[in-house]
């Protein structure tokens, strides 16, 4: 076989795993925006970087009053410090304040009835409603509660609230002596933030600025480890999701090979309409651009579908007639009606195992791939040298 006709191949190949790994990204990032992941594990990592261990769960509802508390207490009521400060939660405190109580949501961060528990607890149980006593209550929640989570915080906004917290003065006068000794006042409650603090003064000596930009490293340097944990959970949600697409729509990778290989117009109609191609985002959180981007993707599997690659159920050309018995293993060429059980389901089984397991690189990974296909496809063969 010509090298040409062995790249289109590889094409053909590749452009099926591609477009199956972003398609199963699209719906798993979809799913995450229903089921507000994103901003449940952004609660969940903020609660670690500055809470720590401690056992005491923070409610989202009482995240103002928690702040106001908090500000009270700099202020110097003369309420109980030490039972007061006990109740306090640096999550809360901070999330309660002006700068990220509405940040990244419609409305304030007090309309979420929700709890966020001791740090790095089992998922089921990081954040829970807390009254939730019919199945209406509960679907309300799930829709407009969870969803409507940040999605993200930014670095700056993090370090403005942790500043703001510590620089009571009304004139907003900030300068490192006026921060250290706010970090010397706040309660032992808030110990882990505290200590966190303490060290992250002493290494800024004098100047505001790189006090600064070193709260904000540590924030984003805590939120790759939460990211981490976020694609590594929905990495799953992912492989389940494509081996589902997988068997639905019938995309066995031996099958589609076999094609490519015996067929030469499949061959070149597929490789030309892969290389034209392009990669659609498959990570962003815009609800419409994932939408129009699944629709695209769609597209992409049905224009090869009708181009003659084997994607879908067809029924075999024995069993179309409308006198045939073939039972519907028979009639989608599963099983043979005269040869009974032949290695056909098992060639099956292993092509979709083929397929599924090429998901697990990722789309950009194929779709990278496949630009270096076209690319050295669209070079063709190096010239005859004329050189005597």
């Amino acid at each position: 076989m010509q090298t040409s006709a062995i790249i289109d191949i590889g094409i053909g190949l590749v452009f099926v795993f591609a477009v199956t790994a972003a398609l199963s990204t699209v719906i798993t990032e979809l799913i995450s925006r229903f089921l507000g992941l994103r901003g449940q594990f952004l609660l969940r990592g903020l609660r670690e970087l500055v809470d720590g261990d401690s056992d005491r769960a923070t409610d989202l509802k009482d995240a103002k009053d928690l702040y106001d508390r908090f500000i009270k207490l700099h202020d110097g009521s003369k309420a109980d410090r030490k039972d007061e400060a006990e109740t306090l939660t640096a999550t809360g405190v901070l999330l309660g304040g002006p700068l990220l109580r509405n940040t990244g949501m419609v409305g304030q961060i007090e309309e979420r009835s929700l709890s966020i528990g001791q740090a790095k607890p089992r998922l089921g149980n990081a954040y829970r409603p807390s009254t939730v006593t019919t199945t209406d209550q509960a679907r309300d929640w799930l829709h407009r509660t969870r969803r409507s989570l940040p999605a993200y915080v930014s670095s700056q906004s993090f370090a403005q609230a942790v500043i703001d917290l510590l620089v009571p003065d009304a004139t907003g006068k900030t300068t490192m002596a006026v921060i250290r000794a706010g970090v010397d006042q706040l309660p032992n409650s808030l110990g882990t933030l505290k200590r966190s603090l303490q060290t992250l003064v002493k290494s800024a000596g004098d100047d505001v600025d790189e006090f600064r930009l070193s709260v904000e490293r540590w924030y984003d340097d805590h939120m790759e480890r939460v990211s981490g944990w976020y694609k590594r959970h929905v990495a799953k949600i992912t492989i389940v999701i494509g081996a589902l697409l997988v068997v639905f729509l019938n995309l066995n990778a031996i099958d589609i090979s076999r094609t490519l290989y015996s067929d030469a117009d499949v061959r070149a109609a597929v490789s030309a309409m892969a290389i034209e191609s392009t990669d659609c985002p498959t990570d962003t959180t815009d609800d419409d651009a994932n939408e129009k981007c699944l629709a695209d993707l769609q597209a992409r599997l049905a224009k090869a579908a009708t181009a003659g690659l084997p994607i879908g159920w067809a029924t075999v050309a024995e069993c179309r007639d409308a006198g045939s018995d073939c039972n519907w293993l028979e009639a989608h060429g599963i099983l043979d009606e005269d040869q009974g059980l032949t290695w056909r389901p098992v060639l099956l089984l292993l092509g979709f195992l083929i397929t599924i397991t090429a998901l697990v690189p990722g789309a950009r990974f194929w779709f990278d791939l496949l630009g270096k296909l076209g690319s050295l496809s669209s070079s063709g063969p190096k010239p005859t040298s004329t050189t005597p």
